[in-house]
């Protein structure tokens, strides 16, 4: 009986409501879903492609080469790093015939090539002497390929300031798909512009867990003493992942405060089936079926609206899911734009990470709080008069 007023063939207005009622759980649900899948995506690339390709801690120093050549024995004393490196980052002025761009030039040992292997086109496992990695942007920028050379306009802190043009090589370009390739270059401690690596050599420190970046600074800190200056990802991007964080918690806000209004919808619908089928229920009654009887039915009726509505909007939304990289495909090859721009936006891409355990929770939450709104006028229908709504029959 709670079947045919919920999902019959009829054209009633039980079945109408209560088809609307799944209709609306269905979109909220399913927009819900999609939306954290997107946030859960932006802050795994977040934590596996942005912090990957930058220092999770930096060591700097302006001591001797020799001094700092003692830094490997230190951190081989944790063993959450993962690897280590040497190096020197300068501002930079590239040209390549009537294009120049400023970028961040980084000269650093061989060891960095294991974070960035990935990312390089073609792959590379070393830089050369006069070789050069660009960011995808930058290089386009350039109009410079593979194979072909550019000039480097690098500033010498001696004495007297002075630059000194270097003639490179670009041996790979870089696409991380991050803002990252807007400035990016690398070229080896042995290149010509890597020549002051003893004087202001810094250290680049990964961990397994870059969240844990803060606590092994401080360590750090205490330990080098004065002489170093420490510092960890989240002076320099720390407010990008807690917009992340705080954009994701606003959107799931927002989509909760959707699904709390598809719930009120059942209660509503509910409300005006019990209204709608008060006479009915009286005759039920007047024929011998208890209070619990009616109870029952419209409390399945209500459990067949939350699960429907839940299994179905768990199945759209892994659907839309699936289905976003394609509709930012179609946008981007409609207008000719891309849709996220690296100057603005920390990714290139809309990312998305579908977790079933986001799924789970969110289809079983929106089944148990439509069948506890469904209470309501359940026990409201259980307890009406069977003469006041016998009345109702004339």
């Amino acid at each position: 009986m709670a079947y045919r007023q919920s999902l019959g063939n009829g054209s009633g207005l039980s079945v109408f409501l209560s088809k609307l009622s799944i209709a609306g759980m269905v979109i909220a649900v399913a927009f819900l879903l999609a939306s954290l899948s997107v946030m859960n995506g932006f802050e795994r690339e977040m934590r596996l492609r942005i912090l990957d390709l930058v220092p999770h801690v930096t060591i700097r120093s302006y001591l001797s080469e020799t001094a700092n050549k003692t830094l490997p024995i230190e951190l081989g004393d944790y063993p959450t790093v993962r690897r280590s490196y040497r190096f020197t980052e300068k501002n930079a002025l590239f040209s390549a015939g009537i294009d120049a761009r400023v970028g961040k030039l980084i000269t650093a040992d061989g060891a960095v090539m294991q974070s960035l292997e990935a990312y390089l086109t073609p792959k590379l496992e070393q830089l050369g002497p006069g070789e050069v990695v660009l960011g995808r942007n930058l290089a386009e920028s350039l109009d410079v390929t593979v194979g072909q050379s550019l000039v480097a306009l690098v500033s010498e802190e001696s004495g007297h300031r002075r630059f000194a043009p270097e003639t490179l090589r670009l041996a790979a370009i870089m696409e991380s798909g991050t803002e990252i390739d807007r400035g990016f270059a690398l070229a080896t401690s042995e290149s010509p512009v890597g020549n002051d690596m003893g004087r202001h050599t810094s250290w680049a420190i990964t961990i397994t867990d870059p969240l844990a970046a803060p606590s092994l600074g401080r360590t750090l800190r205490t330990r080098l003493g004065p002489q170093f200056w420490v510092s960890d990802w989240t002076q320099t991007l720390g407010n990008l992942y807690q917009a992340i964080q705080l954009s994701r918690q606003i959107v799931g806000l927002m989509l909760v405060a959707l699904l709390v209004v598809a719930i009120f919808n059942i209660v509503t619908s509910l409300v005006l089936v019990m209204s709608d089928r008060r006479p009915s229920s009286a005759m039920l009654r007047a024929m011998g079926a208890s209070p619990s009887d009616i109870l029952t039915i419209f409390t399945a009726q209500g459990t067949i609206i939350g699960a429907g509505g839940a299994v179905l909007g768990a199945v759209l939304g892994a659907c839309l899911t699936f289905a976003i990289p394609w509709l930012v495909s179609l946008i981007e090859a409609v207008s000719g734009q891309p849709l996220l721009d690296t100057s603005v936006y920390p990714l290139a891409y809309v990312p998305i990470d579908l977790r079933w355990s986001d799924f789970l929770t969110v289809s079983t939450a929106a089944f148990v709080l439509s069948l506890l709104a469904s209470a309501v006028p359940a026990i409201s229908a259980a307890r009406a008069s069977i003469s006041t709504s016998l009345r109702e029959l004339r």
